[in-house]
């Protein structure tokens, strides 16, 4: 199928398009970073305080996360109780609920973003 008739289809069908922010992991503490890598673990192999949380919504990649948060109240709730930074929290509260991104990419390679906190870690 030709990519204007799979897109026509998208149109067509109405499947939802999802936005996506790619940035780097210096706007999130060394913390924060850690404790994302706990809750992207599968909750079958957790034996820690996290095991409650039974869904998949930060995931790891070679150099950061993705985090999908489409149901941010839930997410950012969760964040906040095990110790995410209110820099991250609020960054992501900000940009979730003002411009409707449903997923945020943190890399270590992207750009730092000027005049958003960042961390040197």
């Amino acid at each position: 199928m030709a990519s204007e008739d799979i897109l026509q289809e998208l149109v067509k069908q109405a499947v939802p398009l999802t936005k996506c922010i790619t940035i780097s992991t210096a706007h999130m503490t060394q913390s924060d970073c850690e404790l994302l890598e706990k809750l992207c673990r599968p909750y079958r192999d957790r034996n820690d305080d996290f095991k409650w949380i039974d869904e998949s919504w930060v995931f790891e990649t070679e150099y950061g996360f993705i985090l999908q948060l489409s149901q941010r109240e839930k997410r950012l709730e969760i964040l906040r109780d095990y110790g995410g930074s209110t820099a991250l929290c609020r960054f992501l509260e900000a940009i979730t609920k003002e411009t409707g991104i449903s997923f945020v990419l943190f890399d270590r390679d992207e750009h730092v973003i000027k005049n958003i906190q960042s961390f040197d870690w």
